[in-house]
């Protein structure tokens, strides 16, 4: 079944074109498929061209049938990847079926072709295992299929076009993010004295599996959950997230970061959940995150400077005496799409301004070494007056 036609993004995307005087784009990395036509590709190995006058062009691999249907548009051209015939290149393919469509459409072959020339930092893909990226190899190719072309780098204009969410993208996020709240669920229910953190990341990533594929229609789900009890919370020593065997004990806290995706989009949450009865110091650093937290949004509205909302947290941390580097270790939040970290960036050093539109996260934190970690994480879409919360699973120990 075709994905609803998305006029917002598509108008954002021939906007940015017209404002980056570029006359046909291409694109190879699942998300920006995604947000040019509706299709996620699953193997990575798909292509969009975009013209600026006209439809697209999606080129899918033979086998990605009802998937590629799923695009709002009609043109799609299947070809074999998977084959005994030729060994796999998609290079090769695109090589011919770009000569071909170039031909069969009367494109202008001297036109200016935008590519995805900066995308260093991508979002995983349905098979998360491998990823497959536009190279120097992939370049090579289309400078020999177009050798009268100017090329311009396109990640300016897809960065900023993907900033500003349609209300198309905006429900399906919500549905991503409901299904992240399916995986909080079952770790209230794991969580006790004697559990193992890798257990808890394995109960919540089964959760999102089992219930979020088929949730109001969802396809593809997965999860990425990383439980850290006990001073393996505190990011003293290493700011990011690895599950270990640690057994949970009664009064310890456990931080549950928590990355999913739901066809295509993400949501990025944390939860800190009491292993027990909290004890007062949890009780007392979850005060002071969630107070945090309510100040952030309050600032959150069309106009705000980011750095604002970071400023706020940390001057609220420091007003307890949690003002040192171990503390507040890392920025309170950032943007959230088509990848689970995109722009806006909420750092002191931002320039940037909170626009209608936007989704965001909020993850404001205390860190105490040797002891742990507290830290809750909302979604949030930036509306006209304010907020929609998305996230809607309860921040309580």
């Amino acid at each position: 079944m075709k994905s609803i036609r998305d006029e917002f993004r598509i108008k954002r995307i021939k906007d940015k074109m017209k404002e980056y005087k570029v006359d046909y784009l291409i694109v190879r990395l699942p998300e920006n498929v995604m947000y040019t036509t509706g299709y996620w590709p699953v193997f990575g190995a798909s292509m969009a061209v975009v013209p600026f006058e006209g439809e697209p062009t999606v080129f899918y691999i033979e086998g990605e049938d009802d998937f590629a249907e799923e695009a709002w548009i009609d043109d799609i051209r299947p070809y074999v990847y998977f084959g005994m015939l030729e060994m796999p290149n998609p290079n090769r393919n695109f090589r011919r079926m770009l000569k071909e469509l170039w031909n069969q459409k009367g494109y202008n072959p001297r036109g200016t072709i935008g590519y995805e020339g900066s995308f260093e930092f991508i979002a995983t893909q349905n098979i998360s295992c491998e990823a497959r990226i536009p190279s120097e190899t992939g370049t090579k190719m289309l400078h020999e299929v177009f050798p009268n072309s100017e090329f311009v780098d396109a990640f300016n204009l897809l960065r900023e076009a993907r900033t500003i969410k349609s209300g198309i993208e905006i429900e399906l996020m919500r549905r991503t993010s409901e299904v992240t709240c399916l995986g909080y669920a079952a770790a209230r229910e794991i969580i006790k004295p004697g559990i193992k953190d890798c257990e808890v990341s394995a109960a919540v990533e089964a959760a999102i599996y089992s219930k979020g594929i088929g949730y109001k229609g969802a396809r593809r789900a997965r999860g990425y959950a990383f439980a850290l009890s006990g001073e393996k919370s505190s990011m003293y020593r290493n700011p990011y997230f690895v599950t270990s065997d640690r057994v949970m004990q009664e009064g310890d806290i456990s931080l549950i970061e928590l990355d999913a995706y739901v066809d295509g989009y993400f949501c990025d949450m944390t939860r800190t959940m009491s292993v027990g009865v909290p004890s007062q110091k949890a009780q007392e650093l979850w005060g002071i995150v969630n107070e945090e937290l309510e100040a952030m949004l309050s600032l959150v509205r069309p106009g705000m400077p980011v750095r604002a909302l970071c400023q706020t947290a940390k001057d609220i941390a420091a007003k307890y005496g949690y003002s040192g580097k171990d503390n507040f270790v890392h920025q309170p939040g950032h943007g959230i799409g088509l990848q689970f970290h995109e722009p806006p960036s909420i750092h002191v050093l931002s320039d940037e301004v909170l626009e209608e539109g936007m989704v965001i996260s909020l993850e404001p934190h205390v860190y105490i070494p040797h002891w742990g970690g507290m830290r809750m994480e909302e979604n949030i879409a930036v509306t006209g007056t304010g907020y929609d919360l998305l996230t809607i699973f309860p921040r309580g120990l």
